[in-house]
């Protein structure tokens, strides 16, 4: 019995990291968004609307398809090895493609289809020669010479290790525009979300169970994806002068059941262990709105907001469920609820585009202030760092337009977009959560695993630790259009 107990919680608890490595939506959906500042709520009229606002598909005249594809990288700093210890993940590549496709099928109506990533992420850690302060391997004591800020703690030099997540959530998508009015513009869509999560880590399992002493540090990987409950977004224009638009968007939450195994052995250099796994993912509520400004026909300004409510009780990412099951039947199933705790996220944003010629080139910039979601009690290595509001974005790019030459009349049929972003998130956590006795959100209040003591040998993935939280993020964008 102590045997198929110790089982169940381990598999359990080392579900954990792999569902903690997503990056808040990048909205990485359209390269001239991209370039002013991820806006395009309120200007966007290309078939990519479809996924920031469908009633802007109403700037298409027949058919119009925009394929996007933007190359995300990323270079991660958090305190791996030990409180107030630095350790660089070095450059992780994600890429980020979409396309759509839309077409007016009525005098009052454009139908989109589309399929794009809503939220990617990707990162690792390499030849890690020691993981929470905590020895990971025989050997003499050692303090890692990559740590510049090695603490009091001492390490044990075993074999490297690495830790490897992926994470992705993407969409299905299809809706339309209907033009209620010459000034009023409502739009539709339906969204059908998916999922991938890879993860090929080493962490500590003794802290899953009292059975197992903590640390004990094993090799975990995990493989989980699924698709979603379809769910709506809905969005309006209107344009109470023929230079200003006014539009909003609003995204109902959507929930995602992964499935997949997870593999883990019980004891070094045993055969490893599968299990089926099963965890929710939640794409929060989230809402956006804006105002453009078409001063001439050179110069266009726009300024947005968004916010998506990460914080939500039942819609939210302040937890994740994870149940883990013996296909054979020999095991007990066991839940466990992984901590998040991330908070409701918004961020305003600036777009500036100029059009030197009539027929080729536009110079555009943007700017994005924001306040991230991750909060600094549950932050943990794979998750974005906290991010208190400030600047955090600075985009640029171009844009080449080119009429058909058959027929004069149709302005602006191919447009090749480019776009790149740099964001820069940093936070500083201290000493004050080291040691302290919390409730994991959403936990049993009764459950001595759900009320770890942050920072410790309690604690599967540790959270909270002292030391800088550090990401850059680098964007390079491509769209092609043809509109017409």
């Amino acid at each position: 019995m102590k045997h198929k107990l110790l089982m169940a919680c381990l598999v359990t608890g080392v579900l954990t990291p792999a569902l903690a490595s997503a990056n808040p939506e990048p909205t990485a959906y359209d390269s001239r968004s991209i370039a002013m500042g991820l806006t395009g709520v309120t200007y966007l009229d290309r078939a990519s609307a479809l996924v920031l606002n469908p009633a802007n598909l109403e700037g298409i005249n027949k058919l119009g398809f925009t394929f996007n594809f933007t190359a995300l990288f990323v270079n991660q700093r958090a305190p791996v090895q030990g409180p107030n210890t630095r350790l660089d993940s070095g450059v992780g590549f994600g890429p980020l493609p979409s396309g759509f496709i839309a077409g007016r099928i009525a005098p009052r109506v454009v139908f989109a289809g589309g399929i794009y990533i809503e939220t990617g992420y990707g990162s690792s850690f390499s030849q890690v020669t020691c993981l929470d302060g905590d020895p990971v391997g025989p050997g003499p004591d050692y303090t890692p010479n990559n740590d510049t800020n090695a603490g009091p703690g001492q390490c044990t030099v075993p074999t490297p290790q690495n830790l490897d997540v992926t994470f992705f959530v993407g969409e299905f998508s299809t809706g339309f525009s209907f033009l209620a009015h010459e000034k009023f513009i409502l739009g539709l869509a339906l969204r059908l979300p998916f999922s991938k999560q890879v993860a090929d880590i080493y962490q500590n399992i003794g802290a899953a169970t009292p059975i197992l002493p903590s640390p004990t540090y094993g090799r975990v990987k995990n493989d989980l994806g699924g698709v979603g409950v379809p769910s709506l977004r809905i969005g309006f224009t209107i344009k109470p002068h023929r230079k200003v638009r006014i539009s909003a968007m609003y995204r109902m939450a959507s929930k995602i059941k992964l499935t997949g195994t997870t593999e883990t052995a019980l004891i070094a250099g045993a055969d490893p262990i599968t299990l089926e796994a099963e965890a929710d993912w939640f794409i929060p509520h989230a809402i956006a709105f804006g105002v453009s400004y078409q001063a001439n026909s050179h110069l266009l300004l726009a300024f947005e907001g968004r916010v998506q409510f990460h914080g939500a009780k039942n819609s939210g990412n302040q937890n994740q469920t994870v149940t883990a099951t013996d296909p054979d039947g020999v095991f007990p199933d066991t839940r466990i609820v992984v901590p998040f705790g991330w908070e409701n996220a918004w961020s305003a944003k600036i777009g500036f585009e100029y059009r030197f010629t009539q027929d080729l080139l536009a110079l555009r910039l943007g700017v994005n202030v924001a306040k991230g979601a991750t909060s600094a009690k549950w932050a943990q290595y794979f998750t974005p760092p906290p991010a208190p509001a400030g600047v955090q974005t600075v985009t640029a790019g171009l844009g080449f337009y080119w009429d058909d030459r058959n027929d004069p009349s149709i302005k602006d049929k191919y447009r090749l977009d480019l776009g790149g972003l740099f964001a820069f998130t940093k936070d500083t956590i201290g000493n004050e959560f080291i040691g302290q006795r919390a409730l994991v959100p959403g936990g049993d209040p009764d459950n001595p695993i759900d009320n770890p003591r942050i920072c410790s040998e309690d604690q599967v993935v540790r959270t909270g630790c002292p030391g800088e939280y550090r990401v850059f993020s680098y964007w390079a964008s491509v769209s092609f259009t043809l509109q017409y």
